[in-house]
């Protein structure tokens, strides 16, 4: 590249001289450019035909960090990723308030059933006679009531006693006949009754007033075998304290042309305390 440029300013040179030779007026216009051309052909004669290439410098220092451009568009979402492993357990969080007293429960009941069938009797006047006292699962029969009261001390005992003080709320009795029965003109009302011996308790029991079921339907007419009787009272508010004793007595009574009468049947009932 050198040479041939060091060439092409010989033949601007040759061109210029030979034009001067023609004209001496173009002399007065050519003669700083050839002046200027002579130089550079000088210099250039003097430098070699090639350049050796020198080492690069180092680079140089960053430019300053450009503008921050615009943010661009929100690229899709991924696929979800694979479900992590379960942590441990947390730690057992502090025990919550009390919460508030609920409301009162409608309070225990207590089973009666007599096991054996029990005999009821009723005497001159169509009273009772002897009675039959039913306990959980066992009874005994011809029990007399004297002055209104029960006396154990001879007698089985089926009695419970109350192991803390409540309120009598309800009392259900049952009775069915076991024997073919003829009360033609005559009408027997069986009845179920609590007595209680209160504290300090003994053996001797008073009736609980407040506390008769009378026993419908009444026994009237023929009566076959398997005639049930039953009877229901609620709405009871009687307290009864700790430690009183409790015993269920079932009686007869009747009315009509016959009034000394025996019944025989199985006899059951329950008690609600609150």
């Amino acid at each position: 590249m050198l040479q041939c440029t060091l060439n092409n300013l010989f033949v601007i040179s040759d061109e210029i001289q030979t034009r001067q030779t023609i004209s001496k007026c173009s002399a007065i216009i050519y003669a700083p450019l050839l002046a200027e051309l002579l130089r550079l052909q000088q210099l250039l004669v003097s430098l070699p035909n090639s350049v050796a290439i020198g080492i690069p410098g180092p680079p140089g220092p960053a430019g300053p960090a450009g503008i921050v451009g615009a943010t661009g568009a929100t690229g899709p979402t991924g696929a979800a990723g694979v479900v992590g492993a379960t942590g441990p357990a947390g730690a057992t969080g502090a025990v919550g308030a009390t919460g508030a007293t609920g409301a009162p429960g409608t309070g225990a009941i207590i089973p009666f059933a007599s096991g054996m069938p029990i005999t009821l009797t009723t005497i001159e006047g169509g009273l009772v006679g002897t009675s039959g006292l039913v306990g959980f699962g066992g009874s005994i029969s011809g029990v007399n009531i004297v002055g209104g009261v029960i006396d154990l001390t001879s007698l089985s005992d089926f009695a419970f006693s109350l192991p803390r003080a409540g309120t009598i709320t309800a009392l259900a009795a049952y009775f069915s006949t076991t024997a073919e029965l003829d009360f033609v003109g005559t009408t027997v009302t069986i009845t179920a009754q609590l007595y209680e011996s209160l504290t300090p308790p003994d053996n001797n029991f008073t009736p609980v007033v407040g506390t008769i079921v009378t026993l419908s339907l009444p026994l009237t007419g023929f009566i076959p075998l398997g005639t049930a009787s039953s009877g229901l009272i609620t709405g009871l508010t009687i307290p009864v304290t700790a430690a009183t004793r409790l015993l269920l007595v079932f009686s007869a009574t009747a009315t009509g042309v016959s009034l000394v009468n025996t019944i025989t049947g199985y006899a059951s009932g329950g008690l609600a305390i609150a």
